[in-house]
């Protein structure tokens, strides 16, 4: 299942709509779940949690960081961006401060959007 929030559907797939779709983004996901995504340290000390970065759209266009909730397997993404994204595309990895910022950022703006239930789920 993955679970969009309105922050990461406003703020991050919103702008790359002419990139990529919500179709990639459950092509992403389901690539999470079936373990062909890439295992990364979270960006800071959570329980509870599994981050991942995978690949999506078309020719590998994009990359997308996401978290897994362990308890019942929901795939939240957190951070969308092309691989030609001159801050983030071309280095998102755990040892580029910038993206580290952005991560936590993200995730404590999607966390409130869980806690308070603004998001939409799809089956992957």
């Amino acid at each position: 299942m993955l679970l969009l929030t309105q922050y990461v559907a406003r703020h991050e797939l919103g702008p790359l709509q002419q990139y990529l779709t919500l179709d990639d983004v459950l092509a992403g996901a389901e690539k999470v779940l079936k373990g062909l995504a890439v295992a990364t340290k979270p960006p800071r000390s959570l329980s509870g949690f599994r981050f991942y970065k995978v690949r999506i759209g078309a020719l590998q266009s994009a990359r997308m960081i996401v978290f897994v909730l362990l308890g019942n397997e929901k795939v939240v993404p957190l951070i969308i961006r092309l691989k030609k994204d001159k801050l983030f595309g071309a280095n998102m990895a755990m040892n580029n401060p910038a993206l580290v910022r952005q991560l936590n950022s993200n995730l404590d703006r999607v966390l409130i959007d869980i806690e308070q239930k603004q998001y939409q789920e799809f089956d992957v």
